[in-house]
């Protein structure tokens, strides 16, 4: 991970997964205005790194298997590629992903990285 970020910023709102139904279409809506500010090809074919950090509110915490990492970042990775940000996620050759209890507003903080 070296330089300036390729992409950088951070989304608020309610954060959901693949598998809640009802709440993925809002966020992914919510993700794809946000990530529309970034040229399409962001990365341009690069090795990369991806930092996501998540605040979830501490009332979701320890009651589901939804909010797992792995199904937390999904739908981030997904949109970056909808978005053409990314070719695809098999671009990514680091990813960090940290969650953190919230009394306050949920939301993420994306940040891409050339991968060395």
């Amino acid at each position: 991970m070296n330089g300036e970020p390729l992409l950088e910023l951070t989304i608020r709102g309610r954060v959901s997964t693949n598998s809640n139904r009802d709440e993925i279409h809002e966020w992914r809506e919510n993700l794809e205005r946000h990530f529309a500010s970034f040229l399409p090809s962001r990365v341009d074919k690069r090795k990369i790194s991806v930092e996501v950090k998540i605040w979830l509110s501490t009332s979701r915490l320890g009651f589901s298997r939804r909010n797992d990492l792995d199904n937390l970042v999904k739908p981030i990775l997904d949109t970056m590629k909808k978005m053409r940000l990314i070719e695809d996620d098999s671009d990514v050759f680091h990813l960090e992903v940290t969650k953190f209890p919230t009394d306050g507003e949920e939301g993420v903080h994306v940040r891409v990285r050339d991968w060395n």
